[in-house]
C-alpha cells in the first residue's frame, strides 16, 4: 500500500486562535504551528514540503484569503479561524475538522499538475465579417500568424452587403474598406475564402483543423465580366438579384463563386481559364481557435401569419435596405414590425437585443433619403439602448415616425398595397395599417453547425454559458474563442470591442511555452464507463466539456472542463471523477468530520461558505455542532455524499450554494435540488426523516438567514 505522506501546518493568525491541547492525528502526520503562516517564512516553508512529495494541509484563516498564498501548492484548507475561533466554538472543534482534510486527503488520488504546451502559435479565425477581420488584425499585429477562413467567396459578412451603419448613418465603406486593406496586406494573415471548417482535433496550443476549400480562386483576374455574363444562375441575394458568379467590392478583388448555387456547369470555364471548380481538403495547425461566423437570421417564413416570401413588398430589414438602397423600391408607406417571431414560444422564445435599433435603423434611413415617407413602427416594447435610445427619441419627436405598442397579427394584400392588422395597446382596440411594404425586424439564431463540429454544446441557443465560463477568472485556457453575433447579436461597435478584447487574450496566453490548468478536472475511467456505457454525463456538463469522441467513448475537453464536479455526481458507476473532490475523498471527510447530533453543511465556494465567512464579521454565531465542508458546487454532492452523513450520526444535512440564477456553473444549484427533491422522496425507506435533508440558495451577504437556517435545522 501507498505510504501517504501529510504534513498540517498550522495558523493561529498572528495569535488570535486558541488550540487544542492535543493535536496528534497520528503515525505520518507532522504539524507543523505558525503564528503568521502567510509571512515569506511560511510560504517558503509550506514550498519545500510541496516540493517533498509531500500533501499539505493548511488550518488558519477562510480559504478565501488564504488561497491567494498557496493556491499553487493544492493544499486542503481547514477554516479554523471564520469556523471556530471568531463564533466563539471550543477549540476541540478544530480537531474534528483538520482530521476531517487528512482523510480526504489521504484517501484521494494525487492531484497531478496539469499543463497546456504551447506547441502552435499561430490562430484559426472562422468568419470575414468585422468580428473575424478585427480580431485577425488584432492578433497579426502583435506577430502572431492567421488564417482567417471565410465561408463565401468575399470578406466583409453582413456589414458588407449593407449601405450604412447608425445610429449616424456612416457609411460601411468608412470602417471596412481600410480595415480589410489592413488585412490584405498584413504578411502575417492568410486570407482563405470560400473555405469552410470540416473537423477539429487536439487540444488547446496544438489544434488539428481540417478545412475544405472551394476553388474558386482567381488570379490576375482583369474583371472582364464575361464569367459573370454567362452563368445561367439567378440567385436572389438577400433582396437583390445576382449570378453565381459575381464581383463585390470588398476583397479579394476579382469574381467570386458563391458555391451554394453554383451548378458547376462550367459554362465560365468556357470563356476564362483563370477559373477552379475544384475542391481541396487542407490541414491547418493553430494554437487558438476563433469563431466569428456573424449573424444568421431566423427563417421569417416560418410566422405564417407575415407572408414572408408569400406577399409581395414583405422583407426582412436586410432584404429592405439592400433595395432601398439600391434605388428598386421608394415607397410612400412603411410599416416596420419589431419582434418578428420574437419573444414568441412558437418561434424564438427570447429577445435577440439588436433587432430594435435594426428597425430603428431602418426608419432613420427611409428618413434620411425619403422624408416625406410615412412611417410607422409597430413593437411590444423598445429595447433600444445607449445612443440608440437617442435614434428613437429622434424619429418619434424629429422626423414624424409613428410607434404603435402592439404585435401585428397578420398581413394581408389590399390591391396593389399591403394591410397590417395590429392592437394598439394604448387605444384599447385593434386597427389596421395601410402600407406600400412591410419591413419585418426579425431576430437571429446560433451557428449550431459550426458549434456542433467545435464540440460546443448549445441545445439550440447561443453558446451562452460556454462564453461566460471563459470570462471566469477560475476559467481555464479555453483554445476556442466566440466573438462578435456568433456569441450572441451585437452591434458593430460592441463586436469590435469584444473582438479586440479577445485578441489581447489570446496573444497574452500565446506567447507563453506552456498554460497550466487553474481548475481541476473531471478524468474517466474508460474501461468502467465503457462497460456500464450509460453516457449521462455527456449531457449534464452545463459547458459540453464531457463529449463523445469518433469511437463512442466518453472523454473530458480540458479546456473546457470548470471543476464543477456535476458530471461526477451523475456518474452511478464511479468512473467519473473529479481532481480533489473524487468519491473516495469526499466520503472519507464526511465520516471523520460528522459525529453523532452534528450538523453536515455542505457549502459552495462561490456564495453560501462566504456567507458563512460573514457570520463571523457580523459578530453573528450559529451551533457548535456545524460541520462546513467547502465544495466546488452544490452539484457535485450526490445521494451516497448525502447518505454518508446521516450514517456517520448527522442529525441533518444542509446542501447550499448560489442564488437560483446565479451558479456559478450555470445550472449546478438547479440539478443540486432536483438531486435532492428525488433523495427526499426516498429517505423514508432509511428510515430518516425527509425534513432532515434541506437545501438552500444563498448568497454572500446572507450571513443572518444561514444563522437562522442552521439554529432552525439544529431543532
Amino acid at each position: 500500500m501507498k505510504v501517504i505522506i501529510l504534513k498540517v501546518f498550522v495558523c493561529t493568525c498572528r495569535d488570535t486562535i486558541n488550540l487544542p491541547k492535543d493535536l496528534n492525528f497520528g503515525d505520518g502526520i507532522d504539524v507543523e504551528k505558525f503564528s503568521n503562516l502567510c509571512s515569506d517564512d511560511g510560504i517558503k516553508r509550506v514550498a519545500e514540503v510541496v516540493e517533498k512529495g509531500e500533501k499539505v494541509v493548511i488550518a488558519g484563516c477562510s480559504p478565501r484569503i488564504a488561497d491567494r498564498y498557496f493556491g499553487e501548492f493544492n493544499p486542503e484548507y481547514v477554516n479554523i479561524r471564520e469556523q471556530v475561533a471568531h463564533i466563539g466554538h471550543s477549540p476541540e472543534k478544530i480537531n474534528s475538522l483538520i482530521n476531517g482534510a487528512i482523510q480526504k486527503l489521504r484517501n484521494s488520488e494525487d492531484i497531478e499538475e496539469m499543463k497546456f504546451e504551447i506547441k502552435e502559435r499561430s490562430v484559426l479565425v472562422i468568419g470575414g465579417g468585422v468580428a473575424g477581420l478585427e480580431a485577425a488584425r488584432q492578433i497579426a499585429n502583435s506577430g502572431i500568424k492567421v488564417y482567417l477562413i471565410e465561408k463565401k467567396p468575399f470578406l466583409g459578412g453582413v456589414v458588407g452587403t449593407l449601405d450604412r451603419l447608425y445610429p449616424k448613418g456612416t457609411p460601411n465603406s468608412h470602417n471596412l474598406y481600410s480595415l480589410i486593406n489592413d488585412i490584405a496586406k498584413n504578411e502575417n494573415i492568410e486570407v482563405i475564402t470560400n473555405s469552410e471548417l470540416e473537423k477539429v482535433g487536439g487540444e488547446f496550443g496544438n489544434y488539428n483543423v481540417l478545412i475544405r476549400v472551394r476553388g474558386n480562386v482567381i488570379e490576375d483576374c482583369d474583371l472582364c465580366g464575361r464569367c459573370e455574363e454567362v452563368c445561367p444562375v439567378e440567385v436572389e441575394d438577400h433582396g437583390l438579384m445576382r449570378k453565381a458568379i459575381y464581383y463585390m467590392p470588398t476583397y479579394p478583388d476579382n469574381y467570386g463563386i458563391d458555391f451554394d448555387s453554383c451548378t458547376k456547369c462550367g459554362k465560365c470555364l468556357d470563356v476564362c481559364n483563370k477559373l477552379s471548380l475544384g475542391e481541396k481538403e487542407r490541414i491547418l495547425n493553430v494554437g487558438a481557435i476563433v469563431v466569428a461566423t456573424g449573424l444568421k437570421q431566423y427563417d421569417v417564413e416560418k410566422v405564417k401569419g407575415y407572408g414572408y416570401k408569400k406577399l409581395r413588398n414583405v422583407f426582412t430589414h436586410w432584404d429592405f435596405e439592400r433595395k432601398f438602397a439600391s434605388g428598386e423600391i421608394n415607397p410612400g408607406k412603411v410599416v416596420i414590425i419589431h419582434c418578428a417571431g420574437s419573444r414568441d414560444d412558437n418561434h424564438l422564445a427570447y429577445c435577440s437585443r439588436i433587432c430594435c435599433f435594426l428597425g430603428l435603423k431602418e426608419a432613420k434611413l427611409i428618413k434620411d433619403v425619403s422624408p416625406e415617407t410615412d412611417v410607422t413602427v409597430c413593437y411590444i416594447d423598445m429595447r433600444s439602448y445607449g445612443v440608440f435610445d437617442e435614434l428613437y427619441e429622434t424619429l418619434r419627436r424629429n422626423h414624424g415616425v409613428k410607434f404603435i405598442n402592439g404585435r401585428p397579427a397578420e398581413i394581408l394584400e389590399n390591391g396593389n398595397k399591403l394591410k397590417v392588422r395590429t392592437e394598439d395597446i394604448l387605444l384599447g382596440k385593434p386597427i389596421e395599417l395601410d402600407a406600400d411594404c412591410v419591413i419585418l425586424s426579425t431576430g437571429f439564431v446560433p451557428d449550431a453547425e459550426t458549434f456542433e463540429k467545435l464540440n460546443i454544446k448549445c441545445n439550440g441557443e447561443f453558446p451562452t454559458a460556454y462564453v461566460n465560463s471563459i470570462l471566469s477568472d477560475d476559467s481555464n485556457p479555453h483554445g476556442v474563442y466566440i466573438c462578435g453575433s456568433a456569441a450572441f447579436p451585437k452591434g458593430v461597435s460592441e463586436t469590435i470591442s469584444e473582438a479586440r478584447d479577445i485578441a489581447m487574450s489570446i496573444v497574452n496566453l500565446l506567447n507563453n511555452d506552456s498554460i497550466k490548468l487553474k481548475t481541476p478536472i473531471a478524468r474517466i475511467n474508460g474501461k468502467i464507463c465503457g462497460a456500464i456505457d450509460c453516457r449521462i454525463c455527456v449531457d449534464t456538463c452545463p459547458y459540453g466539456a464531457v463529449y463523445l469522441n469518433e469511437d463512442g467513448e466518453v472523454g473530458v475537453n480540458e479546456s473546457i472542463c470548470m471543476g464543477c464536479g456535476i458530471c461526477t455526481a451523475t456518474c452511478a458507476s464511479g468512473a467519473n471523477q473529479l481532481y480533489g473532490f473524487d468519491d473516495r475523498g469526499i466520503l472519507a471527510q464526511v465520516e471523520a468530520t460528522i459525529n453523532e447530533g452534528d450538523i453536515a453543511a455542505f457549502l459552495c465556494k462561490w456564495s453560501s461558505y462566504n456567507a458563512a465567512d460573514n457570520i463571523a464579521y457580523k459578530g453573528l454565531n450559529y451551533p457548535e455542532n456545524v460541520k462546513i465542508m467547502r465544495i466546488p458546487c452544490t452539484g457535485r454532492i450526490d445521494a451516497q455524499t448525502i447518505l454518508k452523513a446521516f450514517s456517520s450520526g448527522a442529525k441533518s444535512v444542509l446542501i447550499a450554494g448560489c442564488p437560483p440564477d446565479a451558479c456559478h456553473y450555470n445550472t449546478g444549484n438547479f440539478k443540486a435540488r432536483k438531486r435532492v427533491i428525488a433523495l427526499r422522496e426516498m429517505l423514508g425507506q432509511f428510515n430518516i426523516d425527509p425534513e432532515r435533508l434541506r437545501i438552500e440558495w444563498i448568497g454572500n451577504q446572507e450571513a443572518e438567514r444561514l444563522v437562522r437556517i442552521l439554529n432552525e435545522m439544529n431543532k
